[in-house]
């Protein structure tokens, strides 16, 4: 009888086991992918797409709790990209909106970018690429240090293209008199050089003038045209 029930509870188990087999592949149904999620962050230097290591990177996300959003990116998480460019963030799978994330690097404009919960839909794994920009800073001074009589001007502009980051205006601006001495300063797209176009009227005379000056990241620049 003993050997009966295990030969029958075998049986049993067997038939169970095929009838649960059978049963998911006639549903279609696919393993539930794993609650813990992985997002690898590439970051690649916006000129050359060189790997850039030691970038700090922040994850944040948008929740809905109980069907209500919730409008504030809270913070996943911080990573620093390693000697390949890549920062990994894990983290476990939620009710998201979406998910940020943000270059916060020193001395590099700072970039977001916006990630899609449905790319974690039958993976738990997502990749992609940031492209970082340095950052530098410039001071420019126009200062009319030999004036001739009220009628002085100078026109100005930078030769630069218009950029997706709050840079140095490139528009013309004018000044006029003997006591010019016009400053501004602002952030610009580093270690390249900055073009530059000025033109003097001074004692019924004309003079263009076109230049640049190299930008390092990280520094003030200094770019001073006395006229």
């Amino acid at each position: 009888m003993r050997t009966l029930f295990r030969n029958m509870t075998r049986e049993r188990m067997a038939v169970c086991t095929v009838a649960a087999a059978l049963a998911i592949g006639s549903s279609g149904c696919k393993r539930e992918p794993d609650s813990t999620l992985t997002l690898n962050a590439e970051v690649l230097h916006a000129y050359d797409d060189a790997m850039l290591n030691e970038m700090d990177l922040e994850l944040e996300q948008r929740l809905l709790q109980n069907g209500v959003l919730n409008g504030n990116y809270q913070s996943v998480g911080s990573a620093t990209t390693n000697e390949m460019g890549v920062a990994a963030f894990l983290f476990d799978r939620s009710n998201a909106l979406d998910y940020r994330i943000n270059l916060v690097e020193e001395d590099w404009f700072e970039h977001s970018e916006l990630i899609n919960p449905d790319d974690f839909i039958g993976t738990n794994e997502v990749n992609l690429s940031i492209a970082a920009t340095p950052r530098g800073t410039v001071h420019i001074q126009l200062i009319n240090a030999a004036p001739v009589d009220d009628s002085d001007q100078i026109q100005f502009r930078l030769l630069t293209s218009e950029s997706e980051y709050p840079t140095c205006s490139n528009a013309w601006e004018s000044h006029t008199g003997m006591d010019v001495n016009a400053e501004r300063t602002c952030d610009i797209e580093a270690d390249r050089y900055l073009p530059y176009r000025h033109i003097v009227f001074k004692n019924g005379g004309e003079l263009e003038t076109t230049d640049s000056i190299w930008v390092p990241r990280g520094i003030l620049t200094e770019l001073v045209i006395p006229w």
